[in-house]
């Protein structure tokens, strides 16, 4: 693996894009992004200090499989091993500490034929919280950056070839999710704003939302809790 660490980069995810044309498995880090994105192209505010971090690798499509599932698992369990208070996973790619984002990921992908080059990004507010609905892990997180990034890159080597047993990890992802079964929702899509039921994930992880007595499947757009269950 090619592992590269910048000081500056326009985007972390970007740059692993272009080093895969080079090598068939990349780690880039960067001190800043001056162009760090989120999904749908929304700004990640990037500060010195925190964790700005994307693993690409080169696989046959059918590697890619359940692979947002299986990255949420994999980052959420490493922070529960190593961080204190209250973390929850909160669809479809943010993990907050607190009720506030402490983390986030995002899964692009280029595919050609059979073969995908998969870019993992992954934002962690590790010593600052850039804004003040975000959290930082700095006081409350046993390990270093530096120890903690490795044991990242070595669990992302292992999500691609790994078997997993689906029903477990919903179950997991259910138990931990920010959304409860039953909680009253708000979903966002473009203009399109819609309240319904959230009755959880699909094994491809999907929200579940039940909408007029329809269970509807959603894979992405943005989520706001209006009334627990």
């Amino acid at each position: 693996m090619k592992k590269i660490k910048l000081k500056t980069v326009d985007s972390t995810n970007l740059e692993a894009f272009r080093q895969l044309e080079k090598y068939p498995e990349v780690c880039v880090s960067a001190d800043i992004q001056t162009k760090g994105y989120g999904r749908n192209k929304s700004q990640w505010l990037s500060s010195e200090g925190n964790i700005h971090f994307s693993f690409g690798k080169i696989v046959e499509v059918d590697k890619v499989k359940n692979l947002s599932l299986k990255v949420v698992y994999r980052v959420f369990s490493l922070m529960k091993r190593h961080v204190s208070g209250e973390l929850e996973i909160k669809w479809p790619n943010d993990i907050l500490l607190d009720g506030k984002k402490a983390a986030g990921i995002l899964i692009e992908s280029k595919i050609k034929g059979n073969i995908a080059k998969v870019v993992i990004g992954i934002g962690i507010n590790y010593s600052y919280a850039p804004i003040e609905e975000s959290a930082a892990l700095k006081d409350r997180i046993s390990i270093s950056k530096q120890e903690f990034v490795r044991l990242l890159i070595d669990e992302l080597q292992t999500v691609f070839n790994e078997k997993v047993d689906l029903r477990i990890l919903l179950s997991f992802i259910e138990e931990n999710s920010f959304f409860k079964k039953g909680d009253i929702v708000k979903f966002y899509s473009g203009e399109e704003v819609v309240t319904g039921v959230f009755k959880g994930f699909s094994p491809d992880f999907a929200i579940i939302i039940e909408i007029e007595d329809e269970e509807m499947l959603f894979y992405s757009g943005e989520v706001k809790k209006v009334r627990k269950s």
